[in-house]
């Protein structure tokens, strides 16, 4: 899922920028609709800050859930309508003037402000949409972040983002805390995927063993890999695994505007590749030490050590 929202973000900007080979990428910056700028990055940190902050608050103090579907469907929306105002633009084979020129036509416009709306109202119906909802508003955000910033600008973002992801992590954990009422809810704010783990009994306390000790013929039953696992004397559990939207739309961004440096795909695979590094090394991370993890960190790493790789091979 985390490599299909890559390709699909870079496969948009592609077709973006389509039209564009004769264009320098930094003639781009010129552009009235171009939001790059060291004044835009501020702007987006200090609403990623504020909204964070809000959404604690929220999830605090708030018992109703339909302010968090309103939430939802805010957050997921915008995004997944950049998603398919592009998309469908790039049909019309006018999705550079789409972003940066006089803005979509209306039929497109209407087109993807309905498909967005079928995709948010049937994640409600469906929710095992979930993923698709997250991975969806994902490639939309990165696209979106992706063409604002100037790709050194970019790179500056996605640090500060690591060091803010490690600093809601680990210091003021609210970011657990938004983890978690998001998975309570169901809500389209990360990609999850649940899978069974054998552990050793001795690690369950006594109240754990006890409810096993109940249920341990009805999970036999369920499944022959969970009764191979009883069997050998080891307790099947529940293991999730999530990744936030945040987490799937940062280096896309990173990818996105570094296809607007060459106009083709050499330094956005670089960035990509990278990034599944790092998504290697925050998976193995957490497979050993089964505790909460800013995934932003490991990414930046396996991304910079990618370029630095590329880099040096170019300068060679």
């Amino acid at each position: 899922m985390f490599m299909i929202v890559q390709f699909a973000g870079l496969l948009l900007a592609s077709q973006v920028f389509a039209g564009a080979s004769f264009v320098p990428a930094s003639s781009l910056q010129q552009n009235s609709l171009y939001l790059g700028g060291a004044t835009y990055l501020v702007v987006v940190i200090a609403a990623i800050v504020v909204f964070s902050i809000v959404l604690v608050v929220l999830f605090k103090v708030v018992k109703t859930d339909l302010l968090f579907t309103l939430l939802e469907i805010w957050v997921v929306g915008w995004a997944s309508f950049i998603f398919f105002l592009v998309f469908l633009a790039a049909f019309s084979g006018n999705a550079f003037n789409a972003v940066f020129g006089a803005g979509p036509s209306l039929l497109v416009f209407a087109l993807a402000l309905i498909c967005t709306c079928v995709l948010v109202v049937s994640k409600f119906k469906w929710q095992k949409l979930r993923n698709v909802t997250a991975m969806v508003a994902s490639v939309g955000a990165g696209l979106a972040l992706g063409v604002s910033f100037p790709f050194w600008f970019a790179l500056a973002f996605m640090v500060i983002l690591a060091v803010y992801d490690f600093i809601a992590v680990f210091i003021t954990k609210h970011m657990i805390t938004l983890a978690n009422a998001a998975m309570s809810r169901n809500m389209s704010l990360m990609i999850m995927v649940t899978e069974v783990e054998a552990v050793p009994m001795g690690s369950l306390g006594k109240k754990e063993l006890k409810e096993y000790s109940k249920s341990k013929a009805e999970l036999a039953a369920k499944s022959p890999i969970i009764s191979s696992v009883i069997s050998s004397g080891m307790v099947p559990v529940s293991a999730r695994t999530a990744l936030g939207t945040g987490d799937l739309m940062a280096p896309l961004m990173l990818a996105v505007s570094a296809y607007t440096v060459y106009l083709n795909f050499t330094l956005s695979i670089v960035v990509v590749l990278g990034s599944v590094l790092g998504l290697c090394i925050t998976m193995y991370v957490l497979k050993k030490y089964k505790r909460p993890l800013p995934a932003i960190p490991f990414l930046l790493f396996g991304i910079v050590v990618a370029l630095g790789i590329f880099f040096v091979i170019t300068l060679i």
